[in-house]
Formats: structure tokens, sequence, C-alpha cells
């Protein structure tokens, strides 16, 4: 079990992970026993529920700030349906890059008794969109922008235009990351010009980001952890739009893509518009514990 949870290259194996012929080549090289078959090892290691033939990525947050700023968006998330009847509103924001309009050579062939859908694995390519989104915590409802790319002037038109949407709410929060255009200057002017409040100096970026987290405004910005992604909401919903409409769609041009995706956020906002069952409290094992 030792041999299996490190790493081959450690016992001078020049492999990247174990397999069960390594590790059996491996016990017997190290003396551990006479001999051992690869089923056996197999066994044992289904046993101990160890299996170094599987993996994932993993993104560890090198941010000193990591426990504060993560425990502060859990508990806006947890608290959403509560501020919602405040008038106060939480956003899920971010963009989704290079979004590619591929047209398939030739057409889908429809699924069929004992026949799974077939796509034409040739494409053309007609050019790459940016979607900038929000996703409301309490109800789940998408607002969205498509634009050619995503410099600070169009995430800044953005913040406007969401407010714009939201004329009505008391407050708005913004949760997202740290992306420069998030606490560029041109949005910083922006969050200024609507919520009415003076300019402080704007040199350096940490004084651009704590105008914008600074409570008490009509728009308040939460950054996320460095390295957190995970903690942004809108991420799980863009998932669902790369698997209902991006990863088996044809689209003849980017005008194409634009309809297709303007057409799924309406389609999605009439129909299926929820908000997320959040349970991660920050806690380890206390998914299901109840938050003031």
């Amino acid at each position: 079990m030792a041999l299996a949870t490190r790493p081959p290259v450690q016992d001078h194996v020049p492999v990247t992970h174990w397999s069960a012929t390594d590790l059996a080549q491996a016990v017997v090289n190290d003396g551990i026993v006479e001999a051992i078959s690869r089923t056996t090892v197999w066994r044992l290691l289904d046993q101990a529920a160890i299996k170094p033939h599987r993996w994932h990525y993993w993104l560890h947050s090198p941010d000193p700030d990591f426990e504060a700023k993560m425990l502060a968006i859990v508990t806006l998330y947890l608290k959403a349906q509560r501020l919602a009847k405040r008038g106060e509103i939480i956003l899920s924001v971010d963009e989704k890059t290079s979004i590619q309009a591929l047209e398939r050579r030739y057409p889908h062939k429809p699924p069929q008794s004992e026949c799974i859908e077939r796509i034409e694995h040739e494409y053309i390519r007609h050019g790459t969109r940016c979607l900038t989104a929000s996703l409301e915590v309490a109800s789940g409802e998408i607002y969205g922008h498509l634009t050619d790319n995503r410099p600070a002037g169009v995430f800044a038109d953005f913040v406007e235009s969401v407010c714009r949407h939201y004329r009505k709410a008391k407050r708005i929060h913004f949760v997202l990351d740290n992306l420069n255009t998030h606490w560029h200057e041109a949005t910083c002017r922006t969050v200024a010009k609507l919520c009415q409040c003076p300019l402080p100096p704007m040199v350096t970026g940490d004084q651009r980001r704590t105008f914008l987290t600074r409570p008490g405004k009509r728009v308040v910005f939460h950054f996320t952890p460095s390295h957190a992604s995970w903690l942004n909401q809108i991420e799980i919903w863009f998932g669902t739009l790369t698997r209902k409409v991006i990863r088996r769609g044809d689209f003849r041009s980017v005008d194409d893509l634009d309809t297709k995706i303007i057409e799924f956020v309406e389609y999605y906002d009439e129909c299926l518009a929820h908000p997320y069952r959040w349970t991660y409290t920050g806690k380890p094992l206390a998914a299901d514990e109840k938050v003031a």
C-alpha cells in the first residue's frame, strides 16, 4: 500500500504512475515478496480503494487571505434568498472566452434505434466569441453580452448594463475572479458613476480593488481567492452551456453562434433557471450545516 501511494520515481521506476504490472515487479525487486501476480496486486488495491490509474487536475491557491475571502463568498451564497427579499442582488460574474464557431463539414446523423448520433469530425472555423455573463444566485437567471474579445471597456460596459437591468435593486453584489479587467480603472470609474460617489486615488491595483470592495456602495465587488474558480457559480452554468449548445453545435458563422447562444439564454431563463443548491459552508465535513 505504501508503495502504491508514492511516486514510482522514488523507487527508481521511470513511469509517471503505477500499474498493477509495475507494482508487481517493484515489490519483487524490493524484496517485499518473492512472487506476486498482477491480479493479486489489483485485488489488494481495490480493497484499499487505491486507484493509481486514475487522476484529475487540481489547483492550489497560494492566496494568503484564502480563508477570509472564501468564507465571505460562501456566506453571500447561503444568504442569497434573504438578501434578495431585502432588495440586494448577488451576481456571479465571469467571461467565457474563445467560444469557437465551428461548422461541421457534413450534417449530423440523428440517433436511431440502437445507433447513437453521429457527428462529422471535420469542421470549418468561422472565428470566436466571448460571452460575459452573470448568474443571479437567488434565482439562477442569466444575463450576458457577446463580444469579439474582452478588453477593459467591455467589462465596464457590462457592469453598467447589469445595473440598468437590475435598476430596482438597492444593492448589487458582484462575485468575480481577479482578472485585471475586473479591477481596471475603467471599471472603477463606471462603479463610481453608478454609485454617485467620489473616486479615490487609482494609482495601484490594491487601491482599485479596495475601492471596488468597499461596503456601503450600491455596487460592491467580492473577489474570489486566487486559483479558486470553483467558488464562482457562473462556472457551473458555463459547463451547462458547453454541454447543451457548444460541444455538439454546428455554427455557420459567428452570427449564427451568437443567435444560438442568445436563444439558449432566453430559453434557460424562461424554462430552466433555478438557484444552485449550494451546500459548502467552508468547513470540512459540514456540507449540510445550517449557517445563521
